[in-house]
């Protein structure tokens, strides 16, 4: 298995549609650690990326034998009844690897209460840093970020709050507004090359097409 050190970035494929093979290539470095949660494991195989770990109580996997090409102690199996979703444990062990930031790749048009569960992963002390459906790339942004022209992006508040947020070169800009759980800037745009978003208290989402 890879040497695993602080350094090194965390990506864990979960369960539901995820980024086109094209475009997996440029999100996968190729000292990422990655993890596999229950059906996450098929996604991963998919498009050419062998996992160094897979979790989960596994009852969505396609075929159990996949598991067998992975040495026993990557593979870490839970019982159905249990308190944590699949994503959460495949968060638990690459934090238990000291990965930082780390990337969610899959989950998209599903069920909508495992896309609740997903969005609430990032209210946690210990949010996943990129999510990447087959649509969007969702952003936790906690301090600065820059994003390029012409793509859209809405932005939701997340975590405990408050939140205090500026910025400039969008066509409405952050500034000055009351933020609150279920507050929202919806079709947000940059209308020079580049805009800037400070969060200087709280957490932002920012969703966005990933093309």
């Amino acid at each position: 298995m890879t040497s695993m050190s602080e350094s090194h970035r965390g990506v864990l494929f979960i369960g539901g549609a995820g980024p086109a093979p094209e475009i997996l290539d440029e999100l996968i470095h190729s000292d990422d650690i990655i993890c596999a949660a229950d059906s996450g494991l098929d996604a991963a195989l998919g498009a050419g990326v062998r996992p160094h770990g897979v979790v989960g109580d596994m009852d969505s996997i396609s075929d159990r034998r996949l598991l067998e090409d992975f040495p026993e102690d990557s593979v870490r199996e839970y019982p159905r009844d249990k308190d944590e979703t699949d994503a959460e444990l495949g968060l638990a062990w690459l934090r238990e690897r000291g990965c930082r930031p780390i990337v969610l790749i899959g989950g998209g048009e599903g069920r909508l209460d495992h896309s609740l569960a997903l969005l609430g992963l990032f209210d946690g002390e210990q949010a996943p840093s990129l999510w990447y459906t087959a649509l969007e790339e969702i952003r936790c942004i906690d301090g600065s970020w820059t994003m390029d022209a012409p793509r859209t992006v809405s932005f939701f508040p997340v975590g405990p709050g408050p939140w205090s947020v500026v910025s400039r070169g969008l066509r409405w800009e952050l500034d000055g507004l009351d933020w609150a759980r279920g507050d929202a800037s919806l079709s947000n745009r940059v209308v020079g090359s580049s805009a800037r978003v400070d969060v200087r208290r709280g957490r932002l989402l920012a969703i966005r097409p990933i093309r």
